[in-house]
């Protein structure tokens, strides 16, 4: 029995997108506040995923001495990355295109440590201090603990 060779490769791609469409959503009320491995080792990098962006980031010293982040970067609504068996649908021509967004805010922000020796003597005792979103639409503030130091 001889199938035609461009029926049998839609037959694959069918097989391969079946059951394959599913997406992976952002999950929500996620923060991290760390150093990066094989990163600058005198950067905290706080990131967060909420419905609220991140407004501010402090790094509070055991004596009350609150150091703002330098940088902050907030994307709304970011995009969900398509699975590979959607892409290669997307690659058919007359494929639906589909794209779905998420109400969601991805924040990061980059706190640099003003003297990485003396906070790595005192970590456990450091904090950092966020604030999301804003006055008039919802506003949540938090307090975490500082990350471990990275080996200097």
């Amino acid at each position: 029995m001889r199938v035609p060779l461009g029926a049998l490769i839609v037959a694959l791609l069918a097989g391969c997108t079946a059951g394959s469409a599913q997406e992976t959503p952002l999950e929500l009320d996620t923060i991290t506040v760390r150093f990066v491995p094989g990163g600058l080792v005198n950067v905290i990098v706080v990131t967060t995923i909420d419905r609220l962006p991140l407004r501010s980031a402090m790094l509070v010293a055991p004596d009350g001495v609150r150091l703002p982040a330098y940088s902050l970067d907030v994307v709304a609504s970011p995009i969900i990355a398509e699975t590979p068996a959607d892409a290669l649908a997307l690659a058919t021509p007359g494929a639906v295109r589909r794209v779905t967004t998420v109400a969601t805010m991805v924040s990061t922000a980059l706190i640099e440590l003003p003297d990485p020796a003396r906070y790595a003597k005192s970590w456990p005792d450091w904090q950092v201090q966020l604030r999301l979103g804003d006055p008039d639409a919802g506003e949540r503030s938090l307090m975490l603990d500082a990350p471990p130091s990275p080996k200097l």
